[in-house]
């Protein structure tokens, strides 16, 4: 009985353990009417979402179906663009080509 209840406050303990919590990142909740598809050079599908954050930026997110990615802001003075699958000439041409 005692090896039972050692186990069950086990995983209650584990359970309530914090958690770390992901930072939240603009993208993280494109809405459907902030995307649209288009193809890239190469005619793979890409999925170009943009979507004012943080009271007045400008965000763009490119997705690709291999994974590929451009995610960030498109002013240039902020944080630097996420990206991946790509170079970086590649993602801020992107973000050059899409943003307003």
């Amino acid at each position: 009985m005692f090896r039972h209840l050692l186990a069950l406050t086990g995983c209650i303990g584990l359970a309530l353990a914090p958690t770390t919590a992901q930072a939240w990142e603009p993208g993280d909740d494109w809405k459907d009417s902030h995307c649209r598809t288009t193809r890239d050079k190469g005619r793979n599908r890409v999925e170009v979402c943009q979507a004012i954050y943080d009271g007045n930026k400008v965000y763009l997110g490119a997705y690709w179906d291999d994974g590929s990615e451009v995610v960030g802001p498109c002013y240039t003075s902020g944080p630097r663009i996420e990206y991946k699958g790509m170079s970086k000439a590649e993602a801020l041409s992107w973000v050059k080509t899409y943003c307003p």
